[in-house]
């Protein structure tokens, strides 16, 4: 994935604002549905991402794989 969405990048920051290795998936569709994100549009983003293996997932929770990811979608 060469660059990701507003949506997509709205997700991984709010991830990584949790400021935990692992977030709750409630907790993290909690925090998004408050910036507008619903849940369709929640799923499909991360299962996007979970592909793209920006994200993992394990017993309910997310984790952020790539901590750098604002670095990898930067435009030249």
């Amino acid at each position: 994935m060469a660059k990701l969405t507003s949506d997509e990048l709205l997700f991984l920051d709010t991830l990584s604002e949790c400021g935990h290795s692992h977030v709750s998936d409630t907790h993290l569709k909690t925090s998004l549905a408050a910036l507008g994100i619903n849940e369709e549009k929640y799923m499909r983003i991360k299962m996007k991402l979970l592909f793209a293996r920006y994200i993992g997932s394990i017993y309910g929770n997310v984790t952020l794989e790539k901590k750098n990811y604002r670095e990898l979608t930067a435009v030249p």
